[in-house]
């Protein structure tokens, strides 16, 4: 986990979709992420080392928005929008980063895992529309 994720320095693989979306953390990104989270009135705990845009945030917003109790927030169009903004479209790249790297044999299958889940969501929320 060390070796891929954490380490001196930018590690193997990145879990924060920043990287991805602009080639930096902490950029317009994750800014746009923080509008998107204070529009849905959730909020950052300060005691949290890692940013919102961290794959593991992201998916708890989501379990918030398909198992939350208020249904102005937790509903399948936030479900849709939030996917499509701050998912989709980093998703495979970080699949694609686990997957290349060849001491990552369990997270490369996870990874394979993750892109058939990812792709089955999109699908899904197409159905929508």
């Amino acid at each position: 986990f060390d070796a891929l994720f954490g380490g001196v320095g930018k590690p193997a693989v990145s879990v924060y979709g920043s990287q991805y979306l602009s080639g930096f953390l902490n950029e317009k990104p994750l800014a746009a992420l923080r509008a998107d989270l204070d529009r849905l009135g959730l909020a950052r705990d300060p005691a949290m080392p890692e940013t919102e845009d961290h794959f593991a945030c992201l998916c708890e917003v989501m379990r918030y928005l398909i198992a939350g109790e208020d249904v102005e927030v937790s509903n399948l169009a936030q479900q849709q929008t939030f996917f499509a903004r701050h998912l989709q479209p980093w998703a495979d790249r970080m699949c694609d980063a686990l997957e290349s790297q060849p001491q990552a044999r369990f997270y490369a299958a996870l990874a394979g895992f993750m892109r058939a889940f990812i792709a089955i969501e999109a699908q899904g929320f197409d159905l929508l529309d």
